[in-house]
């Protein structure tokens, strides 16, 4: 399952949308079938007609490409 398979299923699933939003880590496990790091966080934020939602990535270390 991809990016592209987790929207569609959202898309199309209301309940696993719900579950998405709500409790993303543990959902995401379940329909990968992997087991993510404690130390791992991940949030799920749903776009609107009139929400963005800007992710800044990580500044890169001293002397890394950027």
């Amino acid at each position: 399952m991809d990016m592209q398979d987790l929207i569609t299923r959202a898309w199309n699933d209301p309940q696993f949308k719900q579950r998405l939003l709500t409790d993303p880590k543990r959902t995401l496990q379940e329909a990968l079938g992997v087991t993510l790091p404690a130390e791992i966080e991940i949030f799920v934020h749903e776009q609107t007609p009139t929400t963005l939602h800007l992710i800044l990535p990580m500044k890169p270390e001293a002397g890394e490409n950027r």
